[in-house]
């Protein structure tokens, strides 16, 4: 299937407001971020909403993973609730492949995505959840790592290459983000603190609009 009208409208309208959310990180305006963040995730969930009046299960399911996005963007913002805005987006990805299982899967793909999953968890995971662990959140950063990776494998079963991209866009995103919480030494200049959230950002609202359209198109 096509995306329609709406739902480009609305991808096109998120995307310019994550540019407005990456500039104002960038500038460490944190006013314009409080606003430009969540609206990102509410013009997606309205295309969503607005491209299917009849409500199918899969938009149903696409809308929850937004909304519980939208929810953990808002949990995230300072004064930050971690562990709340960690299950938010656990949620999220529940419902994100739960929206894929709806649809063909390629069980060939399924396999790359699960070897690029242990590839993660090997790589960065291992040391994030062992920096979790001095924080005391081992178990809802295990459950959390589980929850994207099934994800990932989901998407990339799926076939669709924006999927795909997406989900492992979405992986870079907490991946970095969570590398910088808890594996590495804190930023030694104000530059490299933007740079840092500025990385995580980026390819996480990628990772969204990509997600967004690919489950749109699939109807």
């Amino acid at each position: 299937m096509t995306i329609g009208t709406a739902g480009l409208a609305g991808l096109a309208i998120a995307g310019v407001l994550a540019v407005v959310d990456w500039f104002a990180v960038y500038r460490g305006d944190a006013r314009l971020e409080r606003r430009a963040k969540p609206a990102v995730l509410a013009v997606l969930i309205a295309a969503v909403l607005i491209s299917d009046p009849d409500a199918s299960l899969r938009s149903l399911l696409l809308a929850t993973a937004l909304a519980a996005s939208l929810t953990g963007d808002w949990l995230l913002l300072p004064p930050v609730r971690f562990t709340l805005g960690l299950l938010a987006f656990l949620l999220a990805h529940l419902a994100f492949l739960g929206a894929f299982l709806l649809g063909p899967l390629h069980a060939e793909l399924g396999v790359i995505g699960a070897i690029g999953s242990v590839a993660v968890l090997v790589l960065a995971g291992r040391a994030i959840l062992a920096g979790a662990t001095r924080a005391g959140v081992r178990r809802p950063v295990g459950g959390y790592l589980a929850a994207i990776c099934l994800m990932a494998i989901g998407a990339t079963a799926s076939g669709s290459p924006a999927a795909i991209a997406g989900a492992w866009l979405f992986v870079t995103s907490d991946a970095i983000l969570g590398w910088d919480r808890f594996v590495a030494t804190a930023p030694q200049t104000p530059r490299a603190s933007v740079a840092r959230r500025v990385a995580v950002m980026v390819p996480y609202h990628a990772a969204q609009l990509l997600l967004t359209a690919a489950l749109l198109a699939a109807g």
